[in-house]
Order: structure tokens, then sequence, then C-alpha cells
């Protein structure tokens, strides 16, 4: 794939920090290509999940949920989503089966027409 190096880290690292910081035990990291045109970017974690009432709008600025007390200014998982839509992709946050908040980044998967140019630009940095 092809992207802001730097914005996408923050992306998965705010997801990492949520999954750290509100989610309880292990947290699941899973980077899937989907028939080669998307890349899904899994953050699960072993917690309680989200408050349902949360859901629909927990990629809103400034939006958290009511139980939640530990800090922060609810601008992490809306930072995710202006990443995600500027690199052509969405993101999606679930209560997964077991339990425990599911979130998935999916971006545009570097097609082969756009792979011819990319190794002219060996060493510089990746900014598309």
């Amino acid at each position: 794939m092809s992207g802001d190096r730097i914005r996408l880290e923050q992306a998965l690292g705010n997801l990492v920090d949520n999954a750290l910081r509100h989610g309880g035990g292990t947290v699941h990291l899973e980077a899937v290509t989907e028939r080669g045109r998307r890349v899904a970017l899994y953050v699960r974690d072993d917690g309680v999940g989200f408050p349902p009432e949360f859901l629909p709008r927990a990629f809103e600025r400034f939006t958290r949920p009511s139980s939640d007390r530990r800090g922060g200014t609810g601008l992490g998982l809306s930072i995710v989503r202006t990443i995600a839509v500027a690199h052509g992709g969405s993101v999606v946050a679930v209560n997964g089966e077991r339990g425990g908040a599911d979130v998935c980044v999916v971006l545009p998967a570097l097609v082969r027409s756009e792979a011819s140019h990319v190794g002219k630009d060996a060493g510089r940095p990746n900014t598309q």
C-alpha cells in the first residue's frame, strides 16, 4: 500500500493506545490483504467492548463513552477516521463476537499500474 507513513502510524498508534488503555488483557493486531485491492488493519482487545450507544457516534470529534473517566479528549477515533478517509479508506468499530472492541481500518492496496513508478522513488519519504 502507499500512503503517508507518519499519519498511518498515528492512526494505528491511536487504536493501539485506546485498546491498551480501555481494553482488558491482550491487544491483537492483524493486517490482511483482501483480494489484492484492499488492506484491512484490525486492532482488537479482550475488554468489555464499546457501550452500544457509543458505537453510532464513535468517530465523531470530542465523543467519549459516558462511562469513560480516564481522561482523553475524544479525538483519537476521529483522527483515525480522518486519516483513513484521506487515504481513500474507511474505518469501522464493533464489539467482537467474544467481547472486546474490534476496530478495522480498510485502505486501498497499491495496484500493479501504480507499483511501476514506486521503485523510482526509493529512498524518498512516501507521501502519496
